[in-house]
């Protein structure tokens, strides 16, 4: 399967996930570390949703099980990666409509 195959698979989600386990120096990575609090973002808000797109790459063979929360990239996940900054993929926030919602506004 080719590199633009593979990235036009993946959500943004998965390419931001993947981009954490390829990009940190603390191998190997547990789920646990790929969640965060910030409500908007693409990036999973639980450990189910880490180990959902933590699978998808696995099945991808973009990552590496090495135990049962410890995953590592592969050499094709790297490649990835690397077509994805050349493409500027995965870099940018999710739109306003999605970042926006959850703004407190006061409409007078």
């Amino acid at each position: 399967m080719k590199l633009s195959e593979i990235v036009g698979k993946l959500t943004p989600r998965q390419g931001k996930v993947l981009r954490y386990v390829v990009s940190t120096t603390d191998q190997p990575v547990a789920p646990s570390r790929c969640v965060v609090q910030t409500k908007w973002s693409d990036l999973p808000h639980s450990d189910m949703q880490a180990r959902k797109a933590l699978s998808e790459l696995r099945r991808l063979g973009l990552v590496n099980r090495i135990d049962k929360d410890a995953f590592e990239p592969t050499d094709a996940g790297r490649e990835v990666i690397a077509h994805a900054n050349k493409e500027n993929l995965w870099q940018q926030p999710p739109p306003p409509k999605k970042t926006n919602k959850f703004v407190n506004r006061k409409d007078k």
